[in-house]
């Protein structure tokens, strides 16, 4: 679909709304921000960034299929929850002291096991430990507010990288070392 928008061929209207509805906070969100001089990837993988994860996943395999090199790039344009993964270890403790703790949590409830190893590492043994607690005590949540968690999360992350405070592995920006 998201093709399709890029090549302007029709779309049907349900998509367009939703798309709308995306763009309307990439719109506020970047009201400083020139997006004409923006490319096609560049847009859409803001669009994908505000999307629910699961949209995401499914728009990008789509893409992937017809065109493997333009999903190549906007990937490279992308950050998603699963790729603090990619982020070394005083990355991950720097990103930390700006996660508001409930946010982790929540955030946490929805990650696979090796991201959660990952972040309980690189915190304090007694901050893990109250993490994992809540995690276990923690009731049914609404997969919105786990993902709304998580959204919240990566944008700390990509402000952190934009200051340069730290560095997301196989993004294409790593500085070289002598």
């Amino acid at each position: 679909m998201i093709i399709r928008i890029a090549t302007l061929g029709k779309v049907s209207p349900t998509i367009v709304q939703q798309i709308e509805q995306v763009v309307d906070q990439i719109a506020e969100q970047t009201l400083s921000q020139n997006l004409a001089t923006a490319g096609g990837a560049q847009i859409v993988a803001s669009i994908l960034n505000l999307s629910p994860p699961a949209i995401a996943k499914t728009i990008m395999e789509q893409i992937e299929q017809t065109n493997p090199q333009l999903a190549q790039d906007i990937k490279r344009m992308m950050f998603l929850f699963e790729d603090i993964l990619l982020i070394d270890d005083r990355g991950i403790q720097r990103i930390l002291r700006d996660v508001d703790r409930r946010d982790l949590v929540l955030a946490l409830r929805g990650a696979d096991e090796r991201l959660r190893a990952k972040i309980f590492k690189n915190m304090s043994e007694r901050a893990a430990k109250v993490v994992k607690e809540e995690l276990e005590l923690m009731g049914p949540v609404k997969l919105k507010d786990v993902e709304a968690a998580q959204q919240r999360i990566v944008e700390i992350v990509k402000r952190l990288e934009e200051q340069e405070e730290i560095t997301i592995s196989g993004r294409g920006r790593e500085e070289v070392y002598i």
